[in-house]
């Protein structure tokens, strides 16, 4: 179940325009502006050897500077934590944990780092790994495709990321992988530095 499981400037080599650097800066500082976040969220994953999707609902929870809860509640229950150290993960159907050390994964360990970038909002520090066309200004989309050097390019193919009108957060976000599946992620209801409960960030507490 885990989730990852134009008119356009480009990038070229560690070249960027400062008209483009400019505005994902300030879009970074916009986004930046929390400590802690809790988001409902819908998943739309469509893999490349089937026409039907698969829909997931939930709520993310973000706790600066590397955490991320991931609960799922339709069509299943399952959760994910997310931190710079580990990823641990239950679901319903096993009621088991599994936990997967970052450290003996350094590919998936890059993936989910970048990730937690595009939660964060610090889009300015991927330039150095990612390639980036300016799909549209206001709100503003863009489109991230990792350089030949990155290592998340052996998984992610693209990431398409879109605010919301008040570019205050992500209204989605739109991972295409190199094996040709995509999945979108859209937040709803996002709320910003609430206070964290640790249930929020157990990876069994849909159970308890």
């Amino acid at each position: 179940y885990f989730f990852l499981i134009f008119n356009a400037n480009t990038l070229r080599g560690e070249d960027v325009s400062s008209e483009i650097y400019d505005l994902l800066r300030r879009l970074g500082e916009n986004v930046a502006g929390f400590q802690n976040l809790k988001t409902d969220f819908i998943q739309e994953k469509n893999l490349a050897v089937f026409k039907n999707k698969i829909i997931m609902k939930g709520k993310i929870y973000l706790q600066k500077p590397n955490k991320i809860a991931w609960h799922v509640d339709k069509p299943v229950k399952y959760s994910v934590i997310i931190t710079d150290k580990s990823i641990r993960q239950w679901d319903e159907d096993t009621n088991q944990i599994q936990e997967i050390v970052l450290s003996n994964n350094p590919v998936f360990q890059n993936v989910l780092n970048q990730l937690t970038v595009w939660f964060s909002g610090d889009y300015t520090s991927l330039l150095k790994d990612y390639g980036v066309h300016v799909q549209q200004k206001s709100p503003a989309v863009f489109e991230f495709i990792p350089k030949e050097n990155n290592a998340a390019g052996k998984i992610i193919k693209s990431i398409t990321i879109s605010l919301r009108e008040d570019e205050r957060y992500l209204k989605q976000i739109k991972i295409l992988e190199a094996g040709g599946d995509s999945t979108i992620i859209i937040f709803k209801d996002t709320v910003f530095n609430v206070p964290a409960e640790s249930l929020d960030f157990e990876v069994k507490r849909r159970v308890r």
